[in-house]
């Protein structure tokens, strides 16, 4: 007999939206529901990126060179999300300009001497470049060969020019390869789509997708994605034993918060590890215990850090 029963776990939910017919990115544009209106498909050339450069008045560092001509294997410009392509609101302010967002469709070149950090580095690198080039609030979606990876930023329009814009802070995910995806992971691609993100006009949907980065970022830490989605986080719930969220992720913190505590458990746990690197060291026992007072209160902060997110 033929089971008929919907899918009721994540790896079933997977499964089943994102099949083995379609790669990681087309399984990615369709869970999003993209709408046909919004597909651009337009190339962009390295060119017209050192062109962007040239006539912004952006002096790419060689660093910046190599990261065009030797990372980069080629740009797509392939959605546009904008008012007449998708039914949303721009949001334009003195210092805002979400009028549209554009999502590219970026590949990188195969490196099959780095190591998996080196390749992650090159991603964000080229992702954090994209961010400052082109002058729209960006969707950067990139791909080395089955492995994707996402990108997103804060921009503001530089008030002492206003012609330009500042990049505040840029969001990275991880590279999610389709055979070694974790159920975090899984939950989060799941999640990641215009149906699960705020609909009140542009900068409100970027905020939304910028909080699923965050989210899957402080999932590592916590141990659970905490999806937008309500019937991901019913079966998260039934999976955990416990119950659903109530749509609100890390405790009803905004992404300014929830980034300002990553980044200071990042320094606070710097600071652990020179705390233990020194221990090794040492070799008087007063400084020794001191030293350890000083590891157990930075514990003791981190983990009230923690349990924020």
């Amino acid at each position: 007999m033929i089971n008929t029963a919907p899918p009721n776990t994540i790896d079933q939910l997977f499964t089943a939206v994102f099949s083995s017919d379609l790669s990681l990115a087309d399984a990615l544009y369709r869970n999003m529901a993209l709408p046909e209106a919004a597909f651009l498909g337009t190339r962009i050339t390295k060119k017209m990126l050192n062109d962007s450069a040239s006539h912004n008045g952006i002096a790419l560092s060689a660093q910046e060179k190599l990261l065009i001509s030797d990372v980069l294997q080629s740009i797509e410009w392939r959605y546009t999300l904008k008012p007449d392509t998708v039914n949303i609101a721009a949001w334009v302010t003195d210092q805002l300009d979400y009028a549209e967002v554009a999502l590219l469709h970026v590949r990188l070149k195969p490196q099959p001497t780095a190591s998996d950090n080196q390749q992650h580095a090159s991603f964000t690198k080229l992702a954090t470049l994209l961010h400052k080039l082109i002058p729209y609030p960006l969707l950067v979606v990139a791909e080395q060969g089955e492995a994707l990876a996402l990108s997103l930023a804060d921009k503001r329009i530089n008030q002492a020019d206003k012609t330009k814009w500042v990049v505040e802070h840029v969001y990275h995910t991880p590279w999610f390869s389709p055979h070694h995806l974790s159920g975090e992971q899984q939950v989060f691609l799941l999640d990641f789509s215009l149906k699960n993100a705020a609909t009140l006009h542009y900068y409100a949907l970027y905020q939304d997708l910028i909080a699923m980065l965050i989210a899957l970022q402080t999932s590592s830490i916590s141990g659970r994605y905490l999806a937008k989605n309500q019937a991901l986080q019913h079966v998260q719930a039934v999976a955990h034993s416990a119950q659903p969220s109530l749509g609100v992720s890390v405790a009803d913190q905004s992404n300014s918060e929830k980034v300002a505590l990553l980044k200071q458990l990042a320094s606070l746990e710097a600071e652990l590890n020179a705390i233990r690197n020194k221990l090794k060291k040492e070799t008087q026992m007063n400084i020794k215990m001191q030293l350890n007072v000083e590891a157990r209160q930075l514990k003791l902060t981190m983990a009230g850090i923690k349990a924020q997110l």
